[in-house]
């Protein structure tokens, strides 16, 4: 839905379509100049296969645009939640800016630059009008808001941007 309405908001527009599927169901097209990944690594299992997979579609001198949640730390820290992170289920890793920078170089990438990380508000990511079931105000500590309700750090949100090298 979200789809459709950007491409009614860019007057219907019909040279682009949506594709129902994972990037895991995709063959490896090296077809793209930009791939962006928001919001998705810390859902992944093995998140060392997704960044491959992301590479993957890029063409070479191509571009990843990459936005997760990250922890706090140096280039080993990777929080490893047991059970619920701020009450998500199905969330694996979470690891510091520096290690995802570390994970990006490993599988191939280069020119990786961490180009913003920063502790999400609850300002930004709250309850509306729009979106009444709970959000990130409910899923802090109510008497520690620098750490979720289960104990763990308080969601941070990194942007990295790294490189598909040149053949």
């Amino acid at each position: 839905m979200q789809f459709e309405a950007i491409r009614k908001l860019m007057g219907g527009d019909q040279r682009a379509h949506l594709l129902p599927l994972g990037i895991e169901q995709l063959p490896e097209l090296q077809a793209f100049d930009t791939v962006f990944s928001m919001g998705v690594l810390y859902h992944r299992r093995s998140p060392l296969d997704h960044l491959i997979q992301l590479k993957n579609q890029l063409v070479a001198g191509g571009e990843l645009v990459l936005e997760t949640l990250v922890i706090e730390g140096d280039e080993n820290a990777v929080l490893v939640p047991v059970d619920r992170y701020a009450q998500m289920r199905n969330v694996y890793f979470f690891p510091s800016a520096r290690a995802l920078k570390v994970w990006l170089e490993k599988v191939g990438f280069v020119n990786v630059r961490i180009v913003d990380e920063n502790v999400t508000s609850t300002d930004e990511q709250r309850t509306t009008g729009w979106m009444t079931h709970n959000s990130l105000p409910e899923y802090l500590d109510p008497n520690d808001p620098s750490k979720t309700v289960e104990g763990y750090p308080a969601p941070r949100r990194a942007v990295l941007v790294a490189e598909n090298p040149s053949k």
